[in-house]
């Protein structure tokens, strides 16, 4: 996700007045549901960097 993206995305979970709203162009989706899926994508990705650097030796 580019800073640009994160930083409006960060911008609308602020002002939302309720996180539970279904999203206006979407299927059922809101807010808290599309934080929480960038949360675990996120920290999928961490973990295979962690795995990475493990198996490479590069580990601190």
């Amino acid at each position: 996700m580019a800073a640009a993206d994160r930083t409006r995305f960060l911008k609308h979970l602020r002002q939302a007045p309720d996180l539970l709203a279904p999203l206006p162009q979407g299927t059922g989706q809101n807010l808290l549901r599309e934080a929480l899926l960038i949360a675990d994508h996120n920290a999928y990705h961490v973990g295979q960097i962690v795995l990475v650097r493990r198996l490479l030796g590069a580990w601190e």
